[in-house]
């Protein structure tokens, strides 16, 4: 019997263990959790698909659009015309009323579009496997193979910006 609860004992610590190590968002390096979500059009966006491009990330929800569109406006105003690039604000969408319908939030949206595609995140499941931050803009940058090589929990600060900058622009230098 004593044994019985020792292991169960150590059981439990280890789930302790590896629930906690799971608490922790993906780092630089870590290959970027996959996704497909949708725009305001319904149409699909998947990170696999986007393979051999860079991809920035802007992850937010409604309490922090005006700081996500600062960082898309940003990165519109460098990489607008650039087709080995490409942003998206991803919104965790779990704190929107469920009685709001989906057509009105998406119809709100192309009244107002933000300055880069804008994808809803309807479950917050993209958003729990990058461990987001509620209150500041999440933002990974993803190489051209799928590994995260940037990412900052921050609002805009024109630093942070040229530090993204720099990695985006290096990037592109590198790549054949």
């Amino acid at each position: 019997m004593m044994k019985v609860i020792a292991y169960l004992s150590v059981f439990a610590i280890l789930i302790g263990i590896g629930s906690f190590a799971e608490k922790e968002p993906p780092k630089v390096g870590d290959a970027a959790p996959t996704w497909t979500l949708q725009d305001a059009e319904k149409k699909e966006h998947n990170l696999k698909k986007l393979r051999g491009k860079l991809v920035f990330l802007i992850m937010g929800n409604r309490k922090i659009r005006k700081e996500d569109d600062k960082w898309a406006e940003a990165f519109q105003k460098d990489y607008k015309k650039d087709k080995r690039v490409t942003a998206y604000i991803i919104a965790d969408m779990r704190s929107v009323p469920g009685f709001i319908p989906k057509g009105f939030i998406r119809s709100r949206l192309k009244k107002n579009p933000p300055p880069v595609t804008f994808l809803f995140d309807w479950k917050g499941e993209v958003h729990q496997r990058y461990r987001t931050e509620k209150k500041k803009p999440n933002l990974y940058l993803i190489s051209s193979q799928g590994k995260i090589v940037f990412h900052r929990k921050t609002n805009f600060k024109p630093e942070i910006y040229a530090e993204l900058k720099k990695q985006i622009d290096t990037l592109l230098i590198e790549k054949p």
